[in-house]
């Protein structure tokens, strides 16, 4: 059995996913901190709060791809003027 990285058991905990999700989880992290910018912890922060709808459609279609541009999409918009 693979153990989980500290950063992946914190992914499964605060978003109740299996081992192999949250292994998937820190690898759409990981490639979202290199898109934007952001480090893995400024990341995870956001995604506490806002990708509700986004894990709710993850959880229906399974698409990660997806999940990752629509995550990717949100970090990337310009804060309002």
């Amino acid at each position: 059995m693979i153990q989980l990285t500290e950063f992946e058991q914190k992914l499964l905990e605060t978003f109740s996913l299996s081992d192999r999700d949250a292994r998937r989880l820190q690898r759409v992290v990981q490639d979202l901190s290199i898109v934007v910018g952001m480090d893995h912890e400024e990341i995870f922060d956001f995604m506490r709060f806002g990708v509700d709808q986004e894990l709710e459609i993850l959880k229906k279609d399974y698409n990660w791809e997806h999940f990752r541009i629509r995550i990717q999409k949100k970090l990337k918009k310009s804060p309002p003027e």
